[in-house]
């Protein structure tokens, strides 16, 4: 062994690993191992070893000079030993499945490849709990709008105009430089770096070093682009406008443009057909997505000078609190504007918060129209034969009338015929105007008919060929029926019962198979059809990664291109220039346009940022047999992998856009940082505020240190899913240690998307999570095992969980049902520590609830007590805790944060209060520290002791109350209005961080 170079040594440890963990597998199970299996993967590697020793004789010792992270070979590696592993990698991963007598393919492929490998399985064995987030419209979004209209029903516009009112004239510009007093910087990531690692591969989750970005929900490009000269526009989902002028030429050098902007939630770039320069672009705010945190916007912006300044925000009284997806300009006609918008929310908070935009009192969502540069707008259409019949209510919404609940999210101009408009609407198919919009008849049908399912989105193209217009039509809901794409030769004439051809087939051996299922069971979310102008063949589709399906047929199939006009289709995920760890897209799609020269070369954007191709494509076939796949399955992934990108490219440097929920700060070093991200996890910096890099993979909720050791980290996946590290944030550490939280009995406690969840700052090893109730361990969840055992059991990539990983146990009396009072159905929202002493706790509620505990630290857990103080004489207001902030040097001492809206607590109102507790009396006084803050939900607090400043984060940035006054002001200069889901105070160096859900990590220094 001594004498082998990296790839052998690791394919020789792979197969070791292989026949223990399959040994394992079969003793848990009681199940027989398949020798046949095991006995042809291990005599394929020794022939595969043997060859490639020969083939390369010297070659193996040979100096090289790849790229090495952590001492793993990240350089290309040789054909033959890349399939191999990708064989091995494959058995190792059906180690519960194919390999054991009894097992079904199904079983082989279960899991989540977003989570690590042992955890997927692990999951997936919890009663009631898949594996699979929770996200989408039907459960966190509900969540959100729950918290932000507590105790009310619903959220008047007033309150939402208000808010936006209360953060006007508060901000500044894009701060960057080193980080003098009283000045917001950016703290990056400009680098967010995935490294290269053999835990990733082409079978699950961004398989080589890839340089991320945030969701990019939507991208236009000039149509002069060339060489040199290339102008590409992007718009993050929470992180504004950004330009570069040289798309086309190695590492853009990206420009940051609309820090003008009202918010920066955007899903719409339109550039005018009617200006040859291409600098004269037209963007609708808000994120027409449908996700819980696609946020609501305030109006349509426009620029003629490249981004450099505009006009607007541009019909704000039928677009705010709405989010414009699409924008059409008349060619000829550059005052008459297409905009079609659909619902949105407000107050993304680190734990939860936000709102469905169903706004008594708001504009309708649906397509609307100017003709005077948009300086006024009609209502022209929903979903709807007239829209007279839409009403834009609560009964709209929940699917009760003709109109789409969810509003218009794409619409487009005949090539042909400008006068000929058509229109996608959620749940209500394609419909056509042949008048500039004045009547309307719908000419496809949509996917799914039914008042329950309000999610189904179809998105359209057009193109012309031979004279007439071709349309495509990529539609999908949540699930069954299967999204599917669409095409018509005539799109003028075409009705629901003619002249569509479909293009996809739920059969391997049907090469239209390419389409099938696409966007999986998110298509409300991840969705688009586009084909080039001048190439009506040429179309591509993008959704979701089809993870795992049957044989690995393809490489997800993340997007996918035909240029026969959907007949075939190539898989475009993941490039050909390795087997088991290429470049490849980052999950979830949104949008994608090619160059003006060249319809092969693309630009591709989803929630890890933007993507390129290079126009030039390699057959990749060969990885297809090395999966072990034969019949229609092979020759379909033959098919699939015969010409995809010789290369995909990151364009992400210095594209600073990650969606963080929060940000934790190591105790021993102010410049060590963790934050989780939206889809794309965890991140870690050393104090480089440029570079960070993703320690683990998946959505990203909470994340911490330990007081005393500082080799220790946490963090979360989305729900009550925390994980603990004792390496320092190295991605093979991660241990789970969240199964009280789903196994314990009697207590599948209600939780919030992301739970509140801490290290104790005295304490070593102690940590307290809030769900129904809140829960300790003073192990860091390891119990009673050692380190060594622990990881054996519970490491997230290779263990075994032969037993309970966590030692959680909740707060409190037994027997008692949800927070701490015992109200069923709710659940923390925040949990607290006090850092003057080892006692206090203070926890909060969606509903309102505030406790205190002087005994946090007592055994038995049983024993620990808590005195409601929300119920003390005085103001609290009874809505959404978003945090809590307990004065260091005072443990009976706090700042309390609201969400929701004052018009819905009239005799109660205020987003921020000081809290005094009496332990002598058991008493608390409050009082009200709003003064002018307005009516807008503040997601989050601290306290600047030296001072006696408060600071409070919201939808529009960061606000300070001066001690002594009673007027709050923006907080500093430097950053935009994006929103803000939490702040994190450092008291030792007086630092103040932000976590943008868009923009990255912020910092300012207070002292």
């Amino acid at each position: 062994m001594a004498g082998e170079t990296k790839p052998y040594r690791f394919l020789l440890r792979m197969s070791d690993e292989l026949r223990r963990r399959l040994a394992d597998s079969a003793e848990r199970s009681g199940k027989s191992l398949n020798r046949e299996i095991v006995d042809r993967l291990e005599a394929s590697l020794s022939e595969h070893v043997v060859a490639e020793r020969e083939a390369n004789g010297a070659m193996a010792a040979r100096p090289r000079r790849p790229s090495q992270i952590g001492g793993v070979m990240t350089g290309r590696r040789r054909h033959g030993i890349a399939a191999l592993a990708v064989a091995l990698v494959a058995a190792i991963a059906a180690i519960a499945g194919l390999a054991l007598s009894g097992s079904s393919a199904s079983e082989a492929v279960a899991g989540d490849p977003e989570f690590p490998t042992a955890l997927s399985q692990h999951l997936r064995s919890i009663p009631g709990n898949g594996g699979e987030p929770k996200e989408g419209p039907g459960s966190y979004e509900e969540q959100q709008f729950t918290a932000l209209a507590y105790p009310a029903a619903d959220i008047p516009q007033a309150a939402l105009a208000g808010a936006k009112s209360a953060a006007a004239g508060k901000k500044g510009k894009f701060g960057t430089g080193k980080g003098q007093k009283g000045q917001w910087i950016s703290v990056g990531p400009t680098e967010a770096l995935y490294p290269a690692t053999e835990l990733r591969n082409s079978f699950s989750y961004v398989p080589n070093a890839y340089v991320a970005g945030g969701r990019t929900t939507v991208l236009a490009i000039a149509p002069t682009c060339k060489p040199g000269q290339c102008r590409l526009w992007a718009a993050a989902a929470g992180g504004g406008i950004w330009t570069t002028k040289n798309a086309l030429n190695g590492q853009p050098s990206w420009d940051f443009v609309s820090g003008a902007f009202g918010i920066q939630a955007v899903s719409s770039i339109t550039v005018d057909p009617n200006d040859p320069s291409g600098d004269t672009a037209w963007v609708g705010t808000g994120e027409a997505n449908a996700s819980g945190d696609s946020a609501a916007g305030v109006g349509v912006y426009k620029t003629t000078n490249g981004g450099a300044t505009w006009s607007g925000p541009l019909g704000a009284s039928v677009f705010n609190s709405r989010a414009v997806g699409s924008i059409a300009v008349v060619p000829g006609s550059p005052n008459t504007i297409y905009a079609a918008s659909t619902r949105g929310v407000r107050g993304v908070a680190s734990v939860s918060g936000g709102g469905v935009s169903i706004i008594p009192g708001a504009p309708q969502w649906g397509l609307y129209k100017s003709t005077n540069g948009g300086a006024s707008w009609t209502f022209i259409h929903n979903g709807a034969a007239t829209p007279g019949v839409c009403t834009g209510d609560t009964l709209e919404a929940t699917n009760g009338t003709p109109c789409s609940p969810r509003g218009v999210r794409r619409v487009v101009l005949d090539p042909l015929n400008s006068n000929i408009v058509y229109a996608g609407s959620y749940a209500r198919g394609v419909w056509k105007s042949t008048d500039a919009g004045t009547s309307w008849t719908q000419i496809h049908s949509p996917l799914v008919s039914s008042a329950a399912v309000t999610t189904a989105r179809p998105e359209i193209a057009v193109n012309v060929k031979s004279g007439k217009t071709v349309m495509y039509i990529a539609e999908g809901a949540s699930g069954a029926p299967t999204a599917r794409v669409f095409r018509t030769d005539d799109a003028q004439t075409a009705t629901p019962a003619s002249g569509w051809s479909d293009l996809t087939s739920s059969s391997p051996a049907d090469p239209k198979y390419g389409t099938f299922a696409y966007c999986t069971a998110q298509c409300w979310y991840d969705n688009f059809v586009y084909t080039p102008k001048g190439s009506p063949d040429v179309v591509y589709v993008g959704g979701s990664y089809s993870y795992n399906e049957t044989g690995n047929i393809s490489n997800g199939r993340g997007v996918v291109l035909s240029r026969d006009g959907g007949q075939t289709w190539n898989d475009m995920t993941m490039d050909g220039t390795d087997f088991l760890h290429p470049n490849g897209l980052h999950p979830d799609q949104h949008f994608l346009v090619t160059n003006p020269s060249n319809p092969l070369q693309f630009f591709e954007s989803n929630d890890g940022g933007i993507m390129r191709s290079s126009g030039d494509y390699t057959d990749a076939s060969q990885f297809c047999a090395p999966r072990g796949i034969t019949g229609t399955t092979l020759a379909r992934c033959q098919q699939l992998l015969s010409s995809v990108p010789t290369k995909l490219e990151s364009l992400n440097k210095g594209y600073p856009t990650l969606q963080f929920q929060s940000l934790s700060v190591s105790p021993f070093n102010s410049n060590l940082l963790q934050g989780g991200t939206q889809d794309n996890g965890t991140w870690q910096t050393q104090g480089n505020p440029s570079k960070w890099e993703n320690t683990m993979i998946g959505d990203g909720g909470q994340s911490g240190f330990d007081a005393k050791d500082p080799s220790f980290r946490f963090h979360t996946f989305f729900d009550a899913q925390p994980d603990v590290n004792f390496s320092g944030g190295a991605m093979a550490d991660w241990n789970w240690i969240g199964d009280p939280f789903f196994i314990t009995p009697g207590l599948q406690e209600p939780r919030s998307f992301y739970i509140p969840i801490i290290s104790d700052p005295v304490e070593t090893g102690w940590m307290f999570a809030g769900l129904g109730h809140v829960w300790r361990t003073k192990t860091h969840g390891m119990g009673a095992m050692t380190l060594a055992e622990f990881r054996q059991h519970c490491n997230e990539w290779t263990g075994d969980f032969a037993v309970q990983c966590g030692d959680w146990v909740p707060l409190g009396p037994a027997g008692t049902a949800g927070f701490i009072s015992g109200t069923a159905g709710v659940y923390a929202t925040a949990a607290e520590r006090a850092p003057s002493d080892s006692s206090t706790l203070w926890a909060a509620a969606q509903n309102g609830r505030v406790v205190i505990s002087k005994n946090a630290a007592a055994e038995p857990a049983g024993s620990v007590s808590f005195t409601r103080l929300d119920d003390d004489p005085g103001n609290a207001p009874g809505r959404f805790v978003s945090s809590i902030f307990i004065d260091p040097a005072d443990a009976n001492h706090a700042w309390i944060s609201y969400m929701g809206f004052d018009l819905s607590t009239p005799a109660t109102p205020g987003h921020i209060f000081e809290v005094r507790y009496n332990p002598a009396t058991g008493q608390s006084t409050w009082t009200n520290r709003s003064y002018n803050f307005g009516d807008l939900p503040a997601t989050d607090i601290a306290y600047d002791a030296p001072s006696g400043d408060l600071y409070a984060s919201t939808d529009f940035g960061v606000f300070r109350l001066e001690s002594g006054t009673t007027t709050w002001t923006d907080a500093a200069p430097g950053m935009p209005n994006v929103e803000v889901a939490g702040l994190t105070y450092v008291g030792k160096d007086r630092i103040l961080y932000a976590a943008t859900h868009g923009l990255g990590a912020w910092r300012l220094n207070l002292g």
